[in-house]
Parts: C-alpha cells; sequence; structure tokens
C-alpha cells in the first residue's frame, strides 16, 4: 500500500548504508560536473582549440564509453559494485589530475579518451547499485531520492571550481575534480554492498 511504500522510502533515507552511498555519489557528480563545465572552457579558451576538436574530443568520450559500457556492467555484476567503482573511481580521478599535468596534443587526446572508459559508463553501475540497497518496490523512488540529494550538493561545484580559476588558474578545477572523486571512492571502502555472483 501507498501507506507502506512512504514508511518504506523514510527507512531508506535513514539508513547509514544510503546516506554513505549518496555521499560518495555526490562526491563523484561533484567531480564530474566540474570537468563538464571546465574542459571546453580549458580546450577551447586555454589552448585555443576550434569547435571541431572540442566536438571530437567530447565524440571520443561517448566512443570509449561505449566500448566499455558492457565490460563495467559485468564486471560489476562478477565481481561487486565496491570491486568495480572503488578502483574506477580512484582512476577517474586520476585522470582528472593528469588533464592539468599532460602536454597538450596527443597525451591529452589519450587521456580524455580514457576518462571516457569510466565518465559516463560509470552512471549506469552507480544506478545499479542504489538499486541493489532498496526494496523492490522502492526502486525508482530510492534513485529520485539519491538524486535529490546528490543535486543539492552537487550544484555550487562548478561555482567553487570558477572561484579556484580565479586564483590558482584552470588547471587547479581539474585537481579539485579528482580530489572529489577519489574522497568519493574511499568512502565506499566500508560500505557492504552487492558482491557479485562470484561469491556466490
Amino acid at each position: 500500500c501507498r501507506a507502506g511504500q512512504i514508511r518504506e522510502i523514510v527507512n531508506l533515507a535513514k539508513s547509514p548504508l544510503f546516506i554513505w552511498l549518496s555521499i560518495s555519489i555526490g562526491l563523484f557528480q561533484m567531480g564530474r560536473l566540474v570537468v563538464m563545465t571546465f574542459l571546453p572552457i580549458y580546450l577551447q579558451e586555454h589552448l585555443g582549440y576550434s569547435p571541431f576538436v572540442l566536438g571530437f574530443y567530447i565524440a571520443l568520450q561517448h566512443a570509449m564509453g561505449t566500448i566499455s559500457q558492457p565490460v563495467l556492467g559485468f564486471l560489476s555484476d562478477r565481481f561487486g559494485r565496491k570491486a568495480t567503482l572503488f578502483p574506477s573511481f580512484i582512476l577517474l580521478g586520476l585522470l582528472f589530475v593528469l588533464i592539468a599535468v599532460v602536454q597538450p596534443g596527443i597525451q591529452l587526446a589519450l587521456v580524455i579518451g580514457t576518462v571516457g572508459l569510466f565518465f559516463y559508463t560509470l552512471l549506469n553501475v552507480v544506478l545499479a547499485t542504489v538499486m541493489d540497497v532498496a526494496d523492490p518496490k522502492i526502486q525508482a523512488s530510492a534513485y529520485g531520492l539519491t538524486s535529490l540529494v546528490t543535486h543539492i550538493v552537487v550544484f555550487p561545484s562548478p561555482m567553487l571550481a570558477g572561484m579556484m580559476v580565479d586564483d590558482y588558474g584552470i588547471g587547479s578545477t581539474f585537481w579539485f575534480a579528482g580530489a572529489l572523486v577519489i574522497a568519493g571512492a574511499f568512502v565506499l571502502t566500508p560500505l557492504k554492498l552487492y558482491k557479485g555472483t562470484r561469491t556466490k
């Protein structure tokens, strides 16, 4: 009944596992939003790349995500959510930092392409993780609740990054984004998440 579903949603919202998972997802999404905001600015205004080259890099990210999506999905189902998310968050955070460090040209293209392996695909694994911790009757509500929490946390991140650009240069935004995603990985470490079919 409706009252029972509402009660389950309230109980989920008070669950420490759900709260810490939402915090981890929020940090991940903060890092993504910072990169989504400032990577085009970095490529066009600071490196002088044309709109065509910018479009190429965005297309490259999507293409790499298309390749990695079934792979990460399989690994997540087979070896567990944390075993997939933790190293992926760490790698993505380090790749964000590398955007600010590597030389323009082939090095930067390789880094951005590798970012694409995780940038969009991890959202599907995150969604599956939220579904795992919720009762089947309220899974859509659980994801909606997670989205509400993360959006509240995430929306100031581009403004904070913009302040950092003024003081420390645009490269600092990628360090900031990397630190956020890596912090999200470590928030996951104590959580008891789905361990995959290999453990059965």
